[in-house]
């Protein structure tokens, strides 16, 4: 545990810290791969397809740089974007797939990403996008293109579903 005198000021004194100025699409890399990485990875559940989803986001933002008044919003809208896809697509597979049987009881699960993993996607983002990257409902409605009161209702909805699958 971290001693107070450890921490920055600005968590100490409750005011946020300024932004970093992003100029150059250079910079954008440095500071948002890692974190749009991780905002994929708990969507997707897979390193792989999560830097893949990153890869074509900056390469979205990259072709669009001039024009953009906030790339960092528009690139995580491309990453929430491209995972519904991946999603979307591994759904269909799934569905026209045969059924494989039933599964080994002796497979160790994690409990909140399958509870996650349940969510339709936009209500998965939702919750990924609140909870994990502790976006306003206004950022998230922006980033789903929903109203903000879309996002308060889907919020609500997953999180009682979600507490329905973790009780059991």
């Amino acid at each position: 545990m971290e001693r107070i005198e450890e921490l920055p000021p600005a968590i100490i004194s409750g005011t946020p810290a300024p932004a970093p100025v992003v100029t150059t699409f250079e910079d954008l890399y440095a500071l948002e791969y890692r974190t749009m990485v991780r905002l994929a990875f708990v969507m997707l559940g897979r390193d792989g397809p999560a830097e893949e989803v990153v890869q074509d986001a900056f390469a979205r933002v990259y072709e669009r740089w001039g024009s953009l008044v906030v790339p960092g919003g528009y690139l995580r809208t491309c990453v929430v974007n491209g995972c519904r896809d991946v999603l979307r697509r591994q759904r269909m597979a799934i569905w026209k797939r045969p059924d494989p049987g039933p599964l080994s009881a002796e497979l160790d699960a994690d409990h909140l990403s399958d509870a996650l993993a349940a969510l339709p996607p936009k209500r998965r983002a939702a919750v990924v996008l609140r909870y994990y990257c502790d976006l306003s409902e206004a950022e998230i409605a922006a980033t789903l293109g929903v109203r903000p009161g879309t996002v308060k209702s889907m919020l609500h909805r997953s999180l009682l579903q979600l507490r329905g699958v973790i009780e059991r």
